[in-house]
């Protein structure tokens, strides 16, 4: 038997699996599909410098102009160097996939003997052997694998939208923190003319001390809200700056608008809990890593005994020349190791990882009711502003200035009445914050679904501005 003939089944196996090649996408068409109706904004990963410019020719443009909220998700789908590192975990699983699908290269040994005495020619022995039981597990290795990148997608999905929403909601911090600046810088103002009179008022003679001291708590309390509100535009905005990738001379950006007004209802607010369960991708991300647990218990179990085994030929040169030629076979027996521990560990892997989406499910869950009743109570809590207390503060300035231009009473308490109605704006600022971003908050649970509508422009009613 020659020897072509034993190496022809080894030879064809390595064929049928040895001209693997990586795709180099790597899935990533597959997550833009998947964020298609979830994240309107484009997705890219930039593998290369061109997509780097093309990237950073888009973001120039869109920091060319005062950022809009959707504009600062776009520069941060495209510029954040975190998220395109998230993306290079689908380059990794899908090498995983391929190398699953690869049988172990075949073992060529030789050796040779050279005799002492005499002169006789040296004997050569020499054996080309592969491991056949690697193309018995391989479908199951190659299910394992297959679930692993199927997961992989999922979560750099999930990354992706999990980025948005919170781009999304660094963004309504900031345009709150700088909307509570301007109202309380007006309040500084109206408090330091309060005092500046309070002062005259003193020096005549006409208000003591502890009056003009109690005036000047005030102006310095005021103030100290002041500098706080300050110190959150900062923070706000250097949160936003992280979020979008951006530093040097990209950081000088500035944002467009107010806070969006309220949308008029909340449609679909009684089956948000189930719209977070049926479209969150943290959730489906878990649930794939369960079955490839799953799988990889099934392949533990199923090899657990015959672990190792190479098939291959074997031949000997004799001394006279002669070749002596034929298969050979080695197994691993189990007699000490019979894959318990292998087994176990799988199964053991297999219930953590149910357990944990069975948690995941049960916090998502929550987590919806939790962000659904932010929003009912911020929607209350603004509307009560805005139909209520802000328009009966107006009416109370109206009223003290008439009574102020009839001498009717102090021009303190038309100034007490105006930081009254500051404040109120205020807290009608923070309450329009609170409902956006448990609005934010919803959409991101639900996977970039939009459980909840987006006001049209003069949608709602806006109160005027601080005044």
């Amino acid at each position: 038997m020659t020897v072509s003939k034993w190496l022809t089944p080894l030879m064809m196996a390595g064929a049928l699996t040895g001209c693997a090649t990586v795709p180099p996408e790597a899935g990533f068409p597959d997550v833009q599909k998947q964020l298609e109706a979830r994240v309107p904004q484009r997705v890219a990963w930039n593998r290369d410098a061109a997509d780097d410019a093309q990237a950073g020719q888009a973001v120039a443009a869109l920091l060319a102009r005062p950022l809009t909220a959707d504009g600062a998700v776009q520069v941060a789908l495209l510029n954040n160097p975190g998220l395109q590192a998230t993306y290079e975990d689908l380059g990794v699983a899908q090498a995983d996939l391929v190398q699953a699908g690869l049988l172990r290269n075949p073992i060529l040994s030789l050796a040779t003997e050279f005799p002492t005495k005499g002169a006789e020619p040296p004997k050569l022995e020499f054996s080309v052997v592969a491991n056949f039981l690697d193309l018995l597990w391989l479908p199951a290795r190659r299910k394992v694998a297959a679930d692993r990148f199927e997961q992989v997608k999922l979560t750099v999905s999930a990354e992706v939208v999990e980025l948005a929403a919170e781009t999304r909601a660094a963004y309504l911090r900031h345009r709150a923190a700088l909307e509570e600046a301007q109202t309380l810088a007006q309040a500084l103002d109206a408090a330091q003319a309060a005092y500046d009179l309070m002062v005259r008022l003193n020096q005549a003679g006409n208000v003591s001390e502890r009056r003009l001291a109690t005036e000047q708590a005030a102006l310095e309390e005021t103030r100290v809200d002041s500098m706080e509100a300050a110190a959150e535009v900062t923070a706000t905005r250097e949160t936003l700056t992280r979020l979008m990738g951006l530093w040097g001379p990209q950081a000088q950006w500035s944002v467009a608008g107010d806070l969006p007004p309220l949308p008029p209802e909340e449609p679909g607010l009684a089956s948000v809990e189930s719209a977070v369960i049926a479209g969150n991708l943290k959730l489906d991300a878990a649930r794939r890593t369960t079955a490839a647990k799953a799988s990889a218990l099934g392949l533990a179990d199923a090899s657990r005994l015959w672990t190792d085994g190479e098939l291959g030929v074997a031949g000997e040169r004799e001394t006279d020349r002669s070749l002596v030629i034929g298969p050979s076979l080695t197994l691993a027996l189990p007699l000490f190791d019979q894959g318990q521990p292998a087994v176990a560990k799988a199964e053991a892997e297999y219930r953590q990882e149910a357990r944990r989406t069975l948690q995941l499910a049960v916090d998502l869950r929550s987590e919806a009711r939790e962000a659904r009743d932010r929003l009912v109570r911020a929607r209350d809590l603004a509307d009560h502003y805005l139909h209520t207390v802000l328009p009966l503060q107006d009416r109370l300035v109206r009223l003290g200035m008439a009574e102020y231009n009839y001498m009717l009473t102090s021009p303190f308490e038309v100034m007490a009445a105006r930081q009254a109605r500051l404040t109120a704006y205020r807290r009608y600022i923070t309450a329009v914050r609170d409902y956006w971003l448990a609005d934010s908050d919803l959409i991101r649970l639900a996977g970039g679904r939009q459980t909840i509508s987006q006001p049209t422009p003069n949608e709602a009613p806006q109160p005027g501005g601080p005044s």
